[in-house]
């Protein structure tokens, strides 16, 4: 048996290859995702802002959820796409909050540590202290985290090392850092 053209040099439908069909699901996934980002990106935003207690923070975790669900949506048919967006945004969320968790304990005995090593009084060591995880906690992970590591002495270039990003990130992270330090009341 062979197989005709149609007109134009194209196979049926029915016969299409199975990458075409990828592409034009991909293209549809694609043209999918941004209507949902347009109507439910607000909506989503405002939830996830609400768990996280920081609209920058809330902002990456749906800007990753959407990434997410695209890289997902290549491998697989997503039918409920809006419920399925707001299942990745909660779980980076719950992740989020987490890694948080965890870090925040640790930037607690980082900062008692410090100023136990110092030779100024109890009450003074403890209002620093207090003062230091004030300003920390007005920051995101990425800047929490370089503002840690450059107080510990590492360069940009090590600290972009160590979080697997380029030095140019770490003084963008930096530079946001301290002006939110700044401005703390």
């Amino acid at each position: 048996m062979t197989v005709k053209a149609n007109q134009g040099g194209r196979l049926p439908a029915n016969q299409e290859s199975r990458e075409a069909r990828n592409v034009k699901d991909g293209g549809d996934l694609q043209a999918r995702l941004l209507e949902l980002y347009a109507s439910a990106r607000p909506a989503l935003l405002s939830y996830i802002r609400q768990m996280v207690r920081s609209a920058a923070e809330a902002e990456d975790i749906v800007q990753s959820a959407f990434l997410k669900t695209f890289d997902q949506g290549a491998e697989q048919r997503i039918d409920n796409l809006r419920g399925w967006i707001y299942r990745v945004a909660h779980n980076l969320a719950i992740d989020a909050l987490r890694r948080k968790t965890v870090h925040d304990q640790a930037v607690s005995e980082w900062v008692y540590t410090k100023t136990e090593q110092s030779s100024i009084s109890a009450e003074q060591s403890s209002i620093n202290r207090q003062t230091v995880e004030r300003a920390l906690q007005g920051l995101n992970e990425r800047e929490r985290d370089c503002l840690l590591l450059r107080a510990e002495g590492l360069s940009y270039s090590e600290i972009g090392e160590i979080l697997e990003i380029s030095a140019k990130s770490v003084s963008v992270y930096l530079a946001r850092a301290v002006k939110k330090v700044r401005n703390k009341p």
